[in-house]
């Protein structure tokens, strides 16, 4: 009897604590979710302003992959994890994300924790994490050495979410973040004052169609640019949230992203397998109307 009564004591404290736990959670104070007009183009338009989040014409996969993997607390994340499972509507259908914070609310905190509330209580979603085994690409220094400029001073402001000139087309160049061009069948990549963490987890990904671990174990910022042919994913493309049939292969005109990396950067891309997080989607719901 005792030993029950110890039991229910110590599960109703565990509750109590969550309770706790979830109150302090931040949360907006009012939001609008509504299905975004037919053919709406996703762009840059929208982002955080202080108090507000403005996110127009966004899949449920992408809202998801914001909320969870875009940060590591204050700062932009090295990589975005796989977001795993779910129905098929996630990708297609699309919403206007409209959310006010009763008081002041940094940019970081709306785009993770409270948008995270955003979705567990519009869309009734439940994600958990877990490591999966997954086909990657090692990124290490090739024979003869890295070609790396060290990233020059002043090439770059410190990427913060809070800076409104990277929301709005302001001429400014954030440390890290790629600026691509493509021109007569090239692909141009000048990312400035990027670590080799973050050019493998950021700039690489959407060019292998892997995940790329950092194995060059090169320390500082370098100033990179990046000629080379794109070459299409071999299952097709997502096109407004839709996937799209293969298009017919042309002649590169220019060295693959993998001869381009060691020619022209002393770097080198090897197959290879790493246990890597994903969230994955345990339920989720169409939202009810405002």
């Amino acid at each position: 009897m005792i030993a029950a009564m110890r039991y229910i004591l110590f599960a109703a404290a565990l509750l109590a604590a969550a309770s706790h736990l979830l109150a302090q959670r931040p949360s907006f104070e009012v939001v609008s979710v509504k299905p975004s007009a037919p053919n709406c183009t996703p762009g840059n338009q929208g982002g955080p302003t202080p108090g507000r989040l403005e996110l127009p014409c966004m899949t449920v996969r992408l809202l998801i992959r914001a909320a969870y993997t875009a940060l590591s607390g204050e700062q932009i994340a090295t990589r975005q994890m796989e977001i795993a499972g779910g129905p098929g509507w996630i990708d297609t259908d699309r919403f206007d994300i409209s959310a006010k914070a009763d008081g002041p609310a940094t940019a970081a905190q709306m785009i993770g924790p409270m948008l995270q509330m955003l979705l567990e209580e519009r869309f009734q979603l439940k994600v958990h994490t877990e490591p999966r085994e997954t086909p990657v690409y090692s990124l290490t220094v090739a024979k003869g050495g890295p070609k790396l400029t060290p990233a020059k001073e002043g090439s770059c402001v410190p990427f913060d979410l809070n800076n409104r000139d990277l929301w709005n087309g302001a001429k400014v160049t954030p440390c890290g973040i790629p600026k691509t061009s493509f021109r007569s069948g090239i692909m141009t990549a000048d990312i400035a004052g990027t670590t080799m963490e973050e050019f493998a987890g950021r700039v690489l990904p959407s060019r292998t169609s892997r995940f790329v671990v950092d194995k060059t174990s090169l320390t500082g910022r370098y100033d990179i640019h990046l000629e080379f042919s794109p070459t299409p994913p071999s299952g097709g493309v997502m096109l407004n949230g839709v996937p799209q049939p293969p298009p017919r292969e042309a002649d590169p005109v220019g060295p693959s992203i993998f001869t381009a990396i060691q020619e022209q950067l002393g770097l080198k891309l090897s197959p290879d397998k790493a246990a890597m997080p994903v969230v994955v989607i345990d339920s989720v719901q169409k939202p009810a109307a405002n």
